[in-house]
């Protein structure tokens, strides 16, 4: 990976950089049952891509009501009601809605990183940063989940908290200092993606226990 710059340099410009904002994971009403029931997955993905991209919040938690609905199971059909949810900024709900999400799809790291925004946004930011961990475990290469979990450990930590983390982590071992510098204070002022990227792929050489060891300093599990 490139040179790094001190801390020290890096820290303030995250404090200016803008706004905290956690990046949200996009997805990407009439009838009855038995006609509803009837809709290919396409078309109900189709519609619910048309409402997010209008903006109608409204509009996508009905279809997404509607579709829950008829395919209980359909992990697709909770994350368009979490996503409409937390837009409405109806967290507790939406909480509830990506919770089922993970119970029907444990693996979904898109549903776990929206998890992770409605308890960060409904003021619960280390239940947020667990939600975000699960998601960069099960996929090392998400780098919208490192990106979310760098800044609310910046929020919950402060300057003075990630510094230390940063101590710790460079008297354990060099390598996870590097990475989690790189991933939770250059990208998140570059976002340089190739930056995180490198990170990533020195994060996927780590072995499962020097991975271990970094999540605990960062959660301090001891």
């Amino acid at each position: 990976m490139p040179s790094r710059l001190p801390v020290f340099l890096l820290l303030p410009a995250l404090v200016v950089s803008g706004p905290v904002t956690a990046a949200a994971q996009t997805f990407g009403l009439d009838g009855d049952r038995a006609a509803l029931a009837a809709r290919p997955q396409a078309e109900w993905v189709r519609q619910a891509q048309a409402l997010e991209q209008r903006g109608d919040w409204p509009g996508l938690l009905a279809w997404g009501q509607a579709w829950g609905q008829v395919e209980v199971k359909n992990p697709l059909a909770w994350f368009v009601q979490g996503r409409a949810l937390g837009e409405m900024g109806r967290y507790a709900e939406a909480i509830a809605a990506y919770r089922q999400n993970v119970r029907i799809a444990p693996g979904d790291v898109w549903a776990r990183n929206n998890l992770g925004n409605a308890y960060r946004d409904s003021g619960r930011p280390r239940e947020a940063m667990r939600a975000y961990r699960a998601a960069v475990e099960i996929d090392p290469d998400y780098i919208q989940a490192w990106h979310n979990l760098g800044l609310t450990f910046y929020q919950v930590k402060g300057q003075a908290g990630v510094t230390q983390a940063l101590q710790r982590l460079q008297a354990t071992d060099p390598a996870l200092a590097d990475v989690w510098r790189t991933l939770v204070i250059e990208y998140s002022i570059t976002r340089d993606v190739r930056v995180a990227r490198e990170a990533v792929q020195v994060l996927r050489g780590l072995s499962e226990a020097q991975r271990a060891r970094m999540f605990g300093i960062l959660f301090d599990e001891g």
